[in-house]
């Protein structure tokens, strides 16, 4: 059974995803275009929500230790965009990142209170949490209630620069 901290987390998780997939709705067309020179396509920011070929988190979360914490870098700014990536639908983008989604919750339902004092090294949130130690509730709701998020937005940007009307 859920703690409330999962169960939480899992409400804000649900939130952004109804945002992101909302966004999504109509872009289908449109997954090459971005909302201005230089910036991510809608292929490109989906990509990089699905993080690397070789991401699997519920195995980084599983990770998270007690001590002798393991470092976890993150490469902000990359797409990972693939040949294979180029070639997806968008459902099948959307999918893979439901697949994820609910790998991280089916994982986290299974945790004990404190186990999710289990925390990583990872020095891309040194400079905006003041800290590198972050535990997985602090994790996870970085990666869906501000990264996911964030990345929703950019995705209305192209919403409205293609011309489909707001969500």
């Amino acid at each position: 059974m859920a703690t409330q901290a999962v169960r939480d987390l899992e409400a804000k998780a649900d939130a952004a995803w109804k945002n992101l997939t909302a966004q999504l709705a109509g872009m289908e067309p449109y997954l090459e275009r971005a909302d201005a020179p230089g910036e991510w396509t809608a292929r490109e920011v989906l990509s990089h929500l699905l993080e690397g070929d070789d991401w699997k988190p519920a195995a980084i979360l599983a990770s998270f230790a007690e001590r002798d914490l393991p470092t976890i870098d993150i490469a902000p700014g990359e797409t990972f965009l693939t040949p294979a990536r180029r070639a997806m639908t968008l459902k099948q983008l959307v999918d893979g990142l439901d697949a994820q989604r609910r790998e991280v919750f089916t994982y986290l339902r299974g945790l004990s209170e404190s186990d999710l004092g289990r925390k990583a090294r990872i020095p891309l949130f040194k400079s905006f949490m003041g800290t590198d130690e972050i535990p997985l509730p602090m994790f996870v709701g970085a990666m869906y209630d501000f990264h996911m998020n964030d990345h929703a937005g950019q995705i209305a940007k192209i919403r409205k620069a293609v011309g489909l009307p707001a969500v």
